[in-house]
């Protein structure tokens, strides 16, 4: 009954659905593997690094993950060359503060679905901050947990390396001098560059920054 009252109220906006392309799963796969890779790596140096007994054998298994590392990056290269998504990975590259990996992880973003519109594409990607107010205190905000947390890690990482470009820079700082916290204005700033991706996948043109404001 539940089901049958859903599709007759909402049967007009909804839309089928269709299976994602190869290259959208290949992209995933391979970075979320080095997402997990890296946070072995990190654990290991943490874990090993102040031990004088291992300090050789530790430098023969960080080199090792970083061979490891290099050979997924060249299996996201290979992917997106194959798939013929060079051209979309360039154009998020033009952004300030987006690199390879962060350019594959919104081209695979985009290849998900036909978004309606910037705003879905932003809804799917879950950048947003979330407040917990209990009345009596309100929490500074933080990162939703939804969504691709890799993808997410990488917008935000994206954000910071903008936020000291001379394009971004004085739009960080009016965000922190209207009493945003840092977690705020870095998202919304991945917010826009996330926007601008879209718009530039979306139309097939390249970046034209406009000018610092």
């Amino acid at each position: 009954q539940l089901l049958a009252r859903h599709l007759q109220h909402e049967k007009e906006a909804l839309r089928r659905w269709s299976p994602p392309p190869k290259a959208y799963r290949t992209l995933q796969i391979l970075l979320r593997r080095r997402a997990a890779l890296v946070k072995a790596r990190t654990i290991i140096q943490q874990s090993l690094g102040a031990e004088p007994l291992l300090k050789a054998g530790l430098k023969r298994l960080i080199s090792q993950i970083n061979t490891l590392d290099a050979q997924i990056q060249k299996h996201l290269r290979d992917a997106v060359r194959e798939a013929g998504l060079c051209d979309q990975v360039k154009r998020c590259k033009a952004l300030e503060g987006v690199g390879d990996l962060t350019a594959y992880a919104l081209v695979m973003a985009f290849l998900r679905g036909d978004f309606r519109n910037i705003d879905a594409f932003v809804a799917f990607l879950w950048m947003d901050v979330h407040v917990k107010d209990s009345g009596t205190k309100t929490s500074k905000g933080k990162l939703t947990k939804k969504g691709d947390s890799e993808t997410t890690r990488l917008l935000y990482c994206a954000a910071m390396a903008a936020r000291r470009s001379k394009r971004w820079a004085g739009v960080y700082q009016a965000y922190l001098d209207r009493g945003l916290a840092t977690t705020q204005a870095l998202v919304i700033l991945a917010r826009k560059l996330v926007r601008i991706a879209f718009a530039l996948m979306k139309n097939g043109t390249d970046y034209q920054p406009a000018p610092a404001s």
